[in-house]
């Protein structure tokens, strides 16, 4: 791995390599055999790094050395996102890592940005104070505002995109983590999902999600972010008018229906029966009775499952580098100051590049062969 010695190291870039691979100062410190301080001085901007210990460095952290000379500005999450669907349990050292991966990867997205144009981005910031503060009704108007027709919504996953979102599977590395909203000025909105999540849970995770996009610019307090996510995604996949009388005579198999119908869980049915007044508190602890017996609390019945919604927009994005720009592997991965073989990874189809591989082998063998044919006598 070679260095560009005319750049300056950044900081920055040296610590979210070591956070996004989930390692401690003292831990990089033991790779490289050197102490802490140093470490820590590197880190802090108090000292330069000579070549052969950026290369090292480069080396333990698994980031080609350019890497490190990115100056490219590093956006935060939001204050809402602080409270994102996560588990208690989620120790601030993963959570840690994982924020760090998502700044990594947004910069990386915002690069490939710049050389395509992308389509009006329709999820703008709606004042819920207009709505007296409920977030059921500004989940209504959007729906009429983005001409979703009436009934369940058959892929939200499109839905969010053709509104100009970006969704991003994403391996947390646990199940404590449901998504991640990223908002980060002149580019589209970011919606990082765990990618091993069932389809009715992303569903609904992604509405959730939606909901910080829409309508908490401003608000700060974590159980009123929370609540309204909820109310807004709730009322945004099972419009209250509309499911209200199919809550009726609510039982477990009515629910196995439904769930197929709406395309979301049991349990958020259920929950949502009880949120509206569909049922009577008494037949709705009866029937988390019945779905705990059954084992359905946890893990709903497997003939029940969805099939994953598949987001297009960011392959679109790498396959006009690939398709319409001519890029190979190599150069795509320098574009994005990554190794290849995580290029490949979170980025490129291997079986469609290899296609376009196919294709530009044609067409240049078509160009010899015309060159050659008009070079004859």
């Amino acid at each position: 791995m070679g260095t560009n010695n005319s750049k300056q190291i950044n900081p920055q870039m040296v610590t979210l390599a070591r956070e996004s691979r989930g390692l401690s100062q003292p831990e990089l410190a033991n790779i490289l055999n050197v102490n802490q301080g140093w470490i820590s001085r590197i880190e802090g901007g108090l000292r330069t790094i000579k070549p052969e210990l950026i290369n090292q460095l480069a080396e333990a952290l698994n980031y080609p050395a350019s890497f490190f000379t990115i100056q490219d500005k590093i956006y935060g999450l939001g204050a809402n996102n602080y409270f994102h669907r996560k588990a208690q349990s989620l120790s601030n050292r993963a959570l840690t890592k994982i924020h760090a991966s998502i700044y990594i990867r947004t910069m990386q997205i915002t690069r490939l940005l710049r050389g395509v144009e992308t389509i009006e981005n329709k999820i703008k910031p709606i004042n819920i104070d207009d709505f007296d503060g409920d977030a059921s009704e500004v989940a209504r108007v959007v729906r009429i505002k983005w001409n979703i027709p009436r009934g369940p919504i058959d892929d939200v996953t499109s839905v969010i995109e053709e509104a100009g979102g970006i969704i991003i599977p994403f391996d947390f590395e646990t199940n404590d983590i449901e998504a991640i909203y990223h908002n980060v000025p002149g580019i589209p909105p970011l919606f990082f999902t765990n990618c091993y999540s069932p389809s009715d849970r992303t569903r609904l995770t992604l509405c959730h999600e939606l909901a910080h996009a829409l309508i908490h610019t401003e608000t700060f307090d974590p159980e009123i972010i929370e609540n309204q996510a909820f109310a807004f995604a709730a009322e945004f996949l099972i419009p209250k008018n509309e499911i209200f009388t199919q809550l009726s005579d609510l039982s477990l198999d009515k629910l196995m229906v439904l769930k197929q119908y709406w395309k979301v869980s049991m349990s958020a049915l259920l929950k949502r029966a009880g949120d509206i007044g569909a049922i009577t508190p008494s037949r709705s602890k009866q029937l988390w009775m019945q779905m705990s017996k059954a084992g359905f609390r946890k893990h709903e019945p497997p003939e029940l499952n969805l099939p994953n919604e598949e987001p297009s927009t960011l392959k679109q994005l790498v396959h006009v580098y690939f398709e319409d720009m001519d890029y190979r592997i190599p150069e795509f991965a320098k574009l994005i100051s990554l190794n290849q073989s995580e290029a490949k990874q979170y980025y490129i189809d291997q079986e469609l590049y290899h296609k376009f591989k196919e294709n530009r082998n044609a067409i240049n063998e078509a160009e010899r062969i015309l060159r050659d044919s008009q070079d004859s006598p």
